[in-house]
C-alpha cells in the first residue's frame, strides 16, 4: 500500500523543489500546480505519463488538485446539499468524490447511493468514467459486489445501491450519508426521497448530496424552498477544460440563449411550463380547502388550430 502524504508535501515531491518548510518554495509549487491545470488535457496526460508512476498516480487521484471552487461542498451547517447545474458540469465527479471522502475518512460508515434506475446507478454512479470505481486510487479501491448491490472499502465502510424507481427498497436502511443523483429524473421522486431521508439516522450529523440537472418536478421544487438545504449551481462551460471544444461550440450555437439551453447548459430552474396559459402562482393563490356549492359549471376549451387539425377532447 502506498504511503499517504498530504497534498502540499506530495506537491513538493512532485515538482522537485525546496523543502516544504520554505514558504517561498511552497508558493512556487502551488503556482506550478495551478499552471499545470491550465494546460490542455492532452498535455496534462502526456506529462502525467512522463512522471514517476507513484507521483502521477497520486496527482491523478487527488481531488483537491482538480476540483474547482464551485464543486466544493457549501460552508456552514447543512443537512442537504442540492447541487443543480448544467450538463457536463462535473456533477457526477462531485458526488462520487464526496462519497469517497466520507467513506475513507472514518471506518465502517454506511452510505446510500441512489439513482433514477438500477442501470443508472451501475453504469454512471459506480462504473462510469467519473463513478466511484474510476476515481478510487489503488490503496482505497472498494470491492464491488453487484449481486448484493454494494461497495465495500478496505476500512469497512459500505455503500448500498438503490433505485429510485423502487422507493420501497429504501425502507429499513440505516445510513450516515447519501448521494442522490439526477433527482429530476426520479419517477417517484418525493416518495423515494422521503424514504431515503427516514433512513438517514446513523451518526450525529447525517448528510445527503443531490446532484442534478434542473427540472420543474415536485421534488426539486420542494427542496428549493426547504430550510436546511444548501444550494449551489453552475454552467456547463465551467468545466470547459474537461470537455471537447467542438462539443461546447456546437451546443452553444444550437441552444445558447434558448429556454432549453438555459436549463440544460446554464443550470437555471424554470418552474413554469413554457407557453402555459396559467401561472402556478395564480393557481396556488386561489386554492380552497373545500369545493364551494355551485349552480353552474363552465369548461373552457382551447381548440387546436393547425394545418390538418388535431384531435381535441374534453
Amino acid at each position: 500500500m502506498a504511503k499517504k502524504l498530504d497534498l502540499r508535501a506530495r506537491a513538493f515531491k512532485l515538482f522537485k523543489d525546496l523543502p516544504s518548510s520554505d514558504a517561498e518554495a511552497e508558493a512556487r509549487n502551488m503556482s506550478r500546480i495551478e499552471n499545470f491545470l491550465k494546460l490542455p488535457v492532452e498535455e496534462q496526460r502526456r506529462r502525467l505519463n512522463a512522471m514517476d508512476l507513484e507521483e502521477g498516480h497520486f496527482l491523478a487521484h487527488h481531488w483537491a488538485v482538480w476540483e474547482r471552487p464551485d464543486q466544493r461542498p457549501p460552508i456552514g451547517d447543512w443537512s442537504v446539499w442540492l447541487a443543480m447545474a448544467g450538463r457536463g458540469f462535473g456533477k457526477t465527479r462531485m458526488g462520487a468524490e464526496w462519497v469517497r471522502a466520507r467513506a475513507t475518512e472514518k471506518p465502517e460508515r454506511r452510505i446510500a447511493i441512489i439513482g433514477a434506475t438500477a442501470s443508472d446507478v451501475r453504469s454512471i454512479m459506480v462504473e462510469g468514467g467519473s463513478g466511484l470505481l474510476s476515481i478510487a486510487p489503488e490503496e482505497e479501491y472498494p470491492t464491488y459486489e453487484p449481486s448484493l448491490r454494494r461497495l465495500i472499502w478496505p476500512n469497512g465502510s459500505i455503500a448500498e445501491l438503490y433505485s429510485a424507481a423502487e422507493p420501497e427498497g429504501l425502507r429499513g436502511g440505516e445510513h450516515h450519508f447519501a448521494w442522490a443523483d439526477e433527482i429530476g429524473k426520479w419517477g417517484e421522486g418525493v416518495k423515494a426521497w422521503d424514504n431515503m431521508i427516514l433512513a438517514l439516522r446513523a451518526g450525529i450529523a447525517p448528510k445527503v448530496v443531490a446532484t442534478t440537472t434542473p427540472r420543474a418536478v415536485p421534488l426539486i421544487q420542494r427542496l428549493v424552498r426547504e430550510s436546511g438545504v444548501a444550494k449551489t449551481g453552475g454552467r456547463t462551460s465551467a468545466n470547459a477544460r474537461n470537455l471537447a471544444g467542438p462539443y461546447l461550440r456546437s451546443i452553444e450555437a444550437l441552444y445558447g440563449g434558448t429556454r432549453l439551453g438555459r436549463q440544460e447548459l446554464d443550470g437555471e430552474l424554470f418552474e413554469e411550463i413554457e407557453g402555459a396559459l396559467w401561472d402556478r402562482a395564480w393557481i396556488d393563490a386561489h386554492r380552497v380547502a373545500t369545493a364551494p356549492d355551485v349552480t353552474r359549471v363552465v369548461i373552457g376549451v382551447d381548440p387546436p388550430i393547425s394545418v390538418g387539425g388535431d384531435a381535441c377532447g374534453i
